[in-house]
């Protein structure tokens, strides 16, 4: 079987299985890449609270992306 048809079938799966599979796929990665993972989700969250506190400003993606692109051309 491949990944698309296994994604096709758990997406159908009720939300809590779905839960468990998520949590069982992420037991199997490599403990270096779960690492990873959590540091990127503590400096999210920080991000983020940074963001709730007035501390930091958002700015929006698609200005973002064409103030970059307008840099590098």
């Amino acid at each position: 079987m491949d990944a698309i048809t296994i994604e096709s079938e758990a997406l159908k799966l009720p939300e809590t299985q779905r839960a468990i599979l998520v949590d069982h796929l992420q037991e199997s990665l490599s403990t270096s890449r779960v690492t990873h993972l959590a540091e990127h989700l503590e400096e999210s969250k920080s991000r983020f609270e940074s963001y709730k506190q007035g501390e930091t400003q958002s700015i929006d993606g698609e200005e973002f992306i064409a103030d970059l692109r307008s840099k590098i051309s």
